[in-house]
C-alpha cells in the first residue's frame, strides 16, 4: 500500500461478542504513518499496525485508520 492507492475501508472495533464492522466504502489514500511496537511488561512487543489517512469518497471525510482496516483496490500508478 502506498499514498495515491484506491482502498476500501473497513471500520473494525471492539473485540469477541462485541466486535463492530463498519463498512466505509471506497477512498484515496492519503498519508502512511509508520508505528513504532510497544513493549507491555512480560508480554513483549505488539506491533498495533500502521495508520493510514485516507480521503472517504462517499462523505468527503478525511480518516484516520489502521492497517488492518484497508484493503487495496487499485494501485496508484500501475
Amino acid at each position: 500500500m502506498k499514498v495515491g492507492d484506491l482502498v476500501n475501508v473497513t471500520e473494525k472495533r471492539g473485540s469477541g461478542s462485541f466486535r463492530r464492522v463498519v463498512p466505509r466504502g471506497l477512498g484515496l489514500v492519503l498519508d502512511i504513518q509508520k508505528t513504532d511496537d510497544l513493549t507491555i511488561g512480560s508480554v513483549g512487543p505488539i506491533n498495533l499496525g500502521d495508520n493510514v489517512t485516507v480521503h472517504l469518497s462517499d462523505s468527503g471525510e478525511v480518516k484516520h485508520f489502521t492497517d488492518r482496516c484497508v484493503e487495496v483496490i487499485s494501485e496508484y500508478g500501475v
